[in-house]
């Protein structure tokens, strides 16, 4: 059974572009590790568009040295109330930063355009 460790604090409305709020420590996690990291995005009108990525840090300066480890465009398909979600196992994503002092990982948006984006994301293992 998977241990889910949130990244996002709880679902988020996003509305511009910028760090969405949460953030996970990984430095205690093991390294390599097999794990899944899981955006959902609710809310998006049909034709809104909006585009996200994983970031992750290794710097003591938070996110100072910030890299997008996967990204994600999502178009707004207007009536789905479930949204959509998007998984990206660990090796689709081999450079995230795991396993030491400082590692973390959060979710940036990159651009939105329309309305408001409701955001969750967390990290399974």
């Amino acid at each position: 059974m998977a241990t889910i460790y949130a990244i996002t604090t709880g679902e988020q409305a996003v509305t511009e572009s910028g760090a969405v709020t949460g953030t996970l420590s990984t430095a205690s996690f093991p390294n390599p590790v097999n794990y899944t990291l899981k955006l959902r995005v609710r809310g998006l009108a049909s034709g809104d568009t909006a585009n996200f990525s994983f970031q992750d840090t290794a710097n003591s300066s938070e996110f100072s040295d910030a890299i997008d480890v996967c990204t994600v465009n999502v178009t707004g398909e207007g009536s789905a109330a479930e949204g959509q979600t998007y998984s990206f196992p660990w090796y689709e994503v081999p450079t995230m930063r795991v396993g030491a002092t400082h590692n973390e990982v959060r979710v940036n948006c990159l651009s939105i355009s329309g309305g408001t984006a409701n955001v969750l994301a967390w990290l399974e293992m």
